[in-house]
């Protein structure tokens, strides 16, 4: 089994156009804001281990929050230095606390040190080697950012103790972590130290998961719920909390390239194909329902209460990248394109100052306190309607920081005797074979340019997006007729080159597979990679009155607006409204109107409004 790489972010630079605009959002207003955020709901504090002067209780995950934010900050480190000094010192002093506080035995945990020893390696769920793993992750980021190994010593550290209790005494009440993540944090580890045993307790982790008597179910007796009900040898569907089993299935492709275990890949290729043909919603979003954030049965895709965490967008970007390096898929490539113009996106406000952590596919305000009579606590669970700086549990910002701190990773993958472009975004790529540089507008025309600078390698393939009908590549200025297979395009280049690439974008709806049952009789419009929407504030309320036909295409007004993309302006018909209930069905039902739509990732950005993916069809 070849394993290949992506060209690592710190051989590229982000040049202009949409997504350095978005990158840079990340770096000069997300971050910061997360840091503001995080001071004052005492998470540093946490690090700072200062419970018993500050008062400020922390939680048991507050380790992997702020060790996402300080991975974002190494990431940034090493690409603008400058701009991350005030940020470093932070981390810096943390680092110290860190050092300060870590119990001889190498043990680091803030909230089990200052409030909960009596439960240390007692209870899988309360994210020990989560927290760990980020930790982990964090350490290995900084040291390559700055070349101080303290933060990495205080880990390797607190490994030794991990693998004494759990591989070595087995002393610890449980065997593997309730929420994966430590798994492919060791693997990482493993890669930067060299250490086979990192490795090794990565592998035990893993295959411990589902194969051993002493773990306990997290939610109650399910054992799907964990990623407990089979070993990693025998999965076939995407089971449980959509993120801890995003993350598992990374470990687990980790593990199968560095042993080249074609069983494992062929499990998580299983796994991809469940997840993508039955219970992923068209934003690239997964996580069926609020209760436990799970993945659920095939076709289980609702609407209003989809859950779509935004970590899980992270988490799909991670899975699919992974494994686009065991595999030459062009669905890989697919999926993460999906994820990063919507469901990733969909997961910022605009001004990158808030946050959503669920990413529902319709918003109806008059389900919002209709249940008068009902206790508050017991209404129906509906998702937040507009985003927020900070959440009680706040896994979400900071990945998203961390995410977009290294975009870079997701652009080039080299072969091993030539390039291949996965992600359309302009940057500059220092590469083994030359320099390869990528301008586009992709989003907004379906056009990209890519040129190539004392280039040895001999072909260069570029992934033909799934929308692509129609594909045009000029090299040097003549068009050509490509080699295109499995999804591919293969050029014949030379040293110096320039191919211009038309994607021919277009307007185009979608359907549902009939058992999907709150789409049914629906449509969704799609620009390209760009999944849109319908909001209130464009289109008044209760949007299911409205119904557009395929026709409407013929005449659509496509304009920029104020989410840097095109808007789309569609002939539509909309129900009349009634005085009374009910009314004979032989009369006239409807009016001619117009309606507008967004990019789903632009929606809640103007004020609380009613939105919907999923649009009625008029026949």
């Amino acid at each position: 089994m070849k394993t290949v790489d992506f060209i690592p972010f710190q051989s590229v630079t982000l040049t202009d156009g949409f997504w350095k605009d978005r990158s840079d959002l990340n770096k000069n207003v997300s971050l910061a804001n997360v840091r503001k955020r995080f001071e004052e709901t005492g998470r540093f504090d946490a690090l700072r281990f200062n419970y018993a002067t500050s008062g400020k209780k922390p939680h048991f995950f507050y380790d992997s929050d702020v060790a996402k934010w300080m991975e974002a900050v190494a990431y940034l480190l090493e690409q603008d230095p400058e701009a991350m000094r005030e940020h470093e010192s932070l981390c810096e002093e943390l680092i110290d606390c860190m050092e300060r506080a870590q119990r001889q035995d190498g043990y680091l945990n803030s909230e089990h040190q200052q409030v909960s020893p009596h439960l240390i390696f007692s209870n899988r769920d309360r994210h020990e080697l989560y927290c760990a793993g980020h930790l982990i992750e964090a350490a290995i980021a900084y040291h390559k950012a700055t070349g101080r190994d303290r933060f990495l010593k205080i880990m390797e550290r607190y490994c030794d103790l991990i693998e004494r209790v759990f591989l070595v005494e087995d002393s610890a009440e449980f065997v593997t972590p309730g929420h994966e993540e430590i798994e492919l944090a060791l693997i990482k580890l493993y890669r930067h130290t060299k250490k086979q045993k990192y490795l090794n307790m990565a592998r035990f982790f893993l295959e411990m998961r589902g194969n051993n008597k002493k773990d306990t179910p997290i939610y109650e007796d399910n054992l799907f719920g964990s990623q407990d009900d089979v070993d990693i040898r025998h999965l076939e569907s995407a089971n449980g909390h959509c993120v801890r089993a995003l993350y598992l299935y990374s470990g687990i492709a980790d593990l199968a390239a560095e042993t080249s275990d074609a069983l494992l890949f062929d499990n998580l290729e299983k796994i991809f194909f469940d997840i993508t043909n039955g219970k992923m919603y068209i934003t690239g979003g997964v996580g069926s329902t609020p209760t436990t954030e799970s993945f659920t049965v095939p076709y289980d895709l609702p609407n209003r209460t989809a859950y779509t965490e935004s970590c899980c967008a992270v988490a799909m970007m991670m899975f699919a990248s992974r494994m686009r390096k065991l595999s030459k898929q062009a669905k890989y490539g697919h999926l993460c394109e999906r994820v990063l113009y919507n469901a990733m996106l969909s997961s910022t406000s605009l001004d990158g100052k808030s946050f959503f952590y669920e990413n529902p596919l319709e918003i109806a305000l008059e389900e919002y306190g209709r249940e008068v009579a009902v206790p508050i606590r017991q209404r129906a669970r509906l998702p937040i309607t507009q985003r927020l700086e900070v959440f009680g549990c706040s896994c979400c910002p900071p990945n998203i920081n961390r995410f977009f701190a290294h975009l870079g990773d997701y652009i080039c993958v080299d072969e091993g005797d030539a390039l291949c472009v996965e992600q359309y975004i302009s940057a500059k790529l220092n590469t083994p074979y030359g320099t390869l540089c990528i301008t586009e507008d992709y989003a907004r025309v379906g056009k990209a340019c890519i040129k190539g600078h004392g280039y040895t390698a001999k072909t260069i393939s570029l992934r033909v997006p799934e929308w692509c009908k129609k594909l045009t590549v000029a090299l040097d200025g003549v068009v050509i007729s490509p080699e295109v297979r499995d999804g591919y395009a293969y050029i014949s280049v030379y040293k110096d080159f320039t191919l211009d690439l038309d994607f021919h974008i277009s307007l185009s709806f979608v359907s549902a597979n009939p058992m999907v049952r709150d789409n049914v009789g629906r449509m969704a419009l799609i620009r390209g990679p760009v999944v849109y929407c319908f909001e209130g504030v464009d289109n008044g309320n209760r949007l299911n009155r409205i119904e557009v036909s395929i026709d409407a295409l013929t005449n659509a007004i496509e304009k920029l607006d104020f989410h840097g993309l095109y808007s789309v302006t569609l002939s539509a018909f909309r129900l009349k409204e009634r005085t009374s209930l009910y009314f004979d069905a032989s009369q006239s039902t409807t009016e001619a109107v117009h309606v507008k739509c967004i990019p789903y990732f632009a929606f809640a950005n103007r004020g609380e409004s009613d939105m919907l993916v999923w649009i009625r069809r008029h026949k």
